[in-house]
């Protein structure tokens, strides 16, 4: 690490997380040093100092609660052709409805509710399919497969929903958002 950067602490049980966000800060020009735990954050930090610690998750969850919710109502994201109306609970392409499982609904509307923004595999599986299914993301890769079929022009170059390798999936920012009339 070089003396003259600023120090951020990156703190996040989950490993994929921790090097997606030091690649980011380092290309930024931080030193990054990370640690697993609070009481290892705790012990790192006590003989150095950070300049900075991340709780960047908690407040990207929190803007993202905040950019979605609306004062009229649930909104509808728009995603190039693709539109989720939240409330309603209907997806369409270009205004002709998709016909989604249940399960490809609710990966579907984790993903819109963080639009712009990465979803970790292991956020996805325990929201989706519960914690005892953490670890099994061939789940995930076989969904979003699916969800890439009804959803992508071309479902072997998505341009709508995007893999973050070794972290999780994104799906592109929204164009605008508005309400749902009612």
């Amino acid at each position: 690490m070089s003396e003259g950067n600023p120090v951020v602490l990156v703190v996040d049980d989950e490993v994929q997380i921790r090097r997606f966000l030091r690649a980011g800060l380092e290309l930024d020009g931080f030193s990054v040093q990370d640690a697993e735990t609070g009481a290892d954050a705790l012990r790192w930090a006590t003989m150095r100092p950070p300049d900075l610690v991340m709780e960047l998750l908690a407040r990207a969850h929190a803007a993202m609660r905040r950019h979605v919710r609306v004062s009229s109502g649930e909104p509808v994201v728009k995603v190039g052709p693709l539109a989720i109306d939240l409330a309603a609970r209907i997806v369409t392409i270009n205004g002709a409805r998709v016909m989604l499982t249940p399960k490809e609904y609710r990966l579907l509307q984790l993903l819109a509710q963080h639009a712009g923004n990465v979803v970790t595999h292991q956020f996805l599986l325990k929201e989706v399919w519960g914690s005892p299914h953490l670890h099994d993301t061939h789940y995930l890769r076989i969904f979003v497969r699916k969800l890439r079929q009804k959803i992508e022009t071309d479902p072997t170059q998505p341009r709508i929903l995007l893999t973050e390798l070794g972290v999780g999936y994104r799906l592109v920012a929204p164009e605008a958002t508005v309400a749902a009339t009612s």
